[in-house]
């Protein structure tokens, strides 16, 4: 199965994709409209969607767009993907889990520099 499809039949995979969309889009007034709607409440507490959206801006302007170069794993309500930067080639290991229940808000979302 190719990654593209493994993120697809995916939860998970279907609010990354959805998440990097409007990431590489640059549309950060959308991207925390998303977080906002799409996190789980108390996932926000530890950090509001007007930090985590100023985090990916600011990644945004360092490293730019990010293309996934590989699904490392993936289930129905968790994935694992590696994602390359367009400015520097760097890698991002990006985890995302959702509720198992509808509709299926993130409740763990972290990205983490390969070094």
């Amino acid at each position: 199965m190719d990654d593209k499809l493994a993120l697809r039949i995916s939860q998970a995979g279907m609010r990354f994709i959805a998440q990097m969309t409007i990431y590489n889009s640059a549309d950060f007034e959308r991207l925390q409209t998303f977080i906002v709607e799409g996190y789980q409440a108390d996932l926000l507490q530890h950090s509001d969607a007007h930090e985590r959206v100023g985090a990916l801006r600011e990644q945004y302007e360092r490293f730019g767009k990010m293309r996934v170069q590989q699904v490392i794993g993936t289930g129905k309500h968790h994935v694992i993907v590696l994602v390359v930067a367009q400015k520097s080639e760097s890698y991002f290991l990006n985890e995302l889990k959702v509720e198992e229940d509808y509709p299926h808000h993130v409740i763990e979302y972290n990205i983490t520099p390969m070094v």
